[in-house]
């Protein structure tokens, strides 16, 4: 994903036994990016909404042409850069923690029971769910008349 500009680059890691694994990735300047879930709460009108729906797009066409998923592709897991001046957008995503091949990775046993999840607690993380994560917050967007160009959930099922 890296190489094609739709996450930090990766440094490093260290595994220790027992501990979670730590990565070391490129840091994202703050003044200059913000997670997309800050950014269309505060500014939804000052983006191309076409550019974005394809950038997700491809975000999603990457991982499945490798059979991978992210397993937590909410808005506050990918990150924007915009340009006010051409309503342009660079997006990256963050948090692979539960990322990894389709049907081999899995949901943690405890996560946050407000959020809707394509698959249940402890099943296997499966292609069309990182797809129907992002579509249901597209369709919440949607909904409030921030964007219009989405494609309901049900057009993914």
């Amino acid at each position: 994903m890296a190489d094609n500009g739709l996450a930090p680059k990766l440094y490093g890691y260290a595994e220790v036994k027992g501990a979670p694994t730590a990565y070391v990735i490129e840091c994202l300047d703050l003044c200059a990016w913000q997670t997309l879930h800050e950014f269309l709460k505060y500014d939804a009108t000052a983006v191309n909404r076409t550019q974005l729906q394809e950038v997700v797009d491809s975000i999603i066409e990457k991982l499945g042409s490798k059979n991978y998923v992210h397993g937590d592709l909410r808005s506050n897991n990918i990150m924007i850069q915009s340009n006010m001046m051409d309503k342009s957008v660079d997006l990256r995503v963050i948090d692979f923690n539960w990322a990894g091949e389709a049907g081999q990775v899995r949901y943690l046993a405890e996560r946050n029971r407000e959020i809707w999840w394509p698959g249940e607690a402890g099943e296997p993380i499966e292609q069309d769910h990182d797809l129907k994560m992002v579509y249901s917050w597209m369709d919440a967007l949607q909904q409030n008349s921030l964007f219009t160009r989405f494609a309901p959930l049900e057009s993914v099922a």
